[in-house]
């Protein structure tokens, strides 16, 4: 199966675009309602994303390093494990739903304070970038055997494109939920 760099990278940049111009200049009291306890303001899903891209981006990095460059004339190929397919089908959206519920790994949980609401953003956008170049510089080597760990352990590994959409499909649902926690803030 060949690699859709290109869909990755539109899928990305939609995301950064929506938090850049709709999320981040919002007023304070939009992005830190909560509607109950358990819920997430908008900026804790962003600081969520922080979190996750502070466990991905390295072993992203240390792939691509290390991977041969494509020839001329080959295609960026594709593998998936089982797990990786699962992991984007319960994480993809469908419309605009959350397929399942899922609790968090405790070190993926947020903990903002108030003053450094405005680093979130501009840590997220900078994250955000990052992971652009990393996928505009996988379109150039052949990742087809490269495997990353995932957030679970160096014993559950996806391979790099997998992981890139993996990610992608999982910040798509936190749009929603930021979204969820924009509009009910409106209430």
């Amino acid at each position: 199966m060949e690699v859709n760099y290109e869909k990755l990278l539109q899928d990305s940049n939609q995301i950064k675009n929506y938090i850049k111009a709709d999320i981040a200049a919002r007023p304070a009291e939009q992005l830190t309602h909560k509607v109950s306890l358990k819920k997430w303001s908008a900026v804790e899903v962003v600081e969520h994303l922080n979190k996750v891209y502070d466990v991905y981006l390295d072993n992203f990095q240390k792939a691509i390093d290390d991977a041969e460059e494509l020839t001329e004339q080959a295609n960026p190929q594709m593998r998936r494990t089982i797990l990786g397919r699962l992991s984007i089908y319960a994480n993809k959206p469908k419309g605009k739903k959350r397929r399942f519920k899922m609790k968090t790994f405790d070190f993926f949980r947020p903990a903002i304070s108030p003053d450094t609401m405005h680093e979130v953003f501009e840590t997220f956008l900078t994250k955000k970038n990052r992971f652009n170049d990393l996928i505009k510089l996988a379109r150039t080597k052949n990742l087809k055997d490269s495997k990353i760990p995932t957030a679970l352990g160096e014993k559950v590994k996806f391979y790099v494109p997998e992981c890139f959409e993996f990610l992608l499909v999982h910040e798509q649902r936190h749009m929603i939920q930021i979204e969820e926690a924009i509009n009910l803030s409106k209430l």
